[in-house]
């Protein structure tokens, strides 16, 4: 069920993040991004479950979490734009950013246990599962914990639930990219990754 992986990817998000000490919270993150970036643009994955979780639409255009990446990926990047609201994020964490992020966890857990998987919700993109969208938020978190981990140095060890989420989120995706063939190859053990491979581009 998306339910659960989805409180498990929080789970490991929350555990990896309290082991950020104060002197990493400025310290590079991914990218352009400190730590402090880096999580609360993950954290967004906690907000935005609440805000979109109340919103109701009449049909489905977005059919699964591939559908939503691809439709996602065909718009025009703003990477910028995105660098921009991770870091506005960061500083919405304020000076307790673990108690900030719990506070917001508990909203969206009464959002989660209220709503159907089946309830359709309007996104950025139109309407979509409620299922399928909080695959799209394990996704999001199981890879940036993984970027938090890299970050501090921290050893974390995403749940069964949430990796298979996004171990079949992204083989869908490589799939529907025409990438499908370099990431068995390398899966396999034949070789490595072409450089700057990647689903999403």
């Amino acid at each position: 069920m998306s339910r659960t992986a989805y409180r498990k990817a929080i789970t490991c998000f929350l555990e990896t993040a309290a082991k950020v000490r104060s002197e990493q919270w400025d310290a590079p993150g991914l990218g352009v991004w400190t730590v402090r970036d880096l999580v609360g643009h993950a954290s967004r994955s906690i907000t935005r479950v609440e805000e979109f979780g109340t919103q109701r639409a009449p049909s489905v255009d977005i059919t699964s979490a591939t559908h939503h990446y691809r439709r996602s990926l065909r718009q025009p990047s703003d990477d910028e734009r995105v660098a921009e609201r991770g870091r506005i994020a960061g500083r919405e964490l304020g000076d307790d950013p673990l108690a900030t992020m719990n506070a917001d966890w508990a909203r969206s857990e009464q959002v989660l246990d209220a709503t159907d998987e089946d309830t359709i919700i309007a996104y950025d993109n139109g309407g979509i599962r409620f299922g399928d969208y909080l695959e799209t938020r394990v996704f999001e978190l199981t890879v940036h914990t993984l970027d938090l981990a890299n970050a501090i140095s921290a050893e974390v060890e995403p749940s069964r639930e949430a990796m298979g989420v996004t171990l079949r989120l992204l083989a869908s995706l490589a799939l529907e990219s025409g990438r499908g063939a370099s990431l068995a190859l390398s899966g396999t053990g034949r070789g490595p990754l072409p450089q700057g491979y990647s689903v999403l581009g």
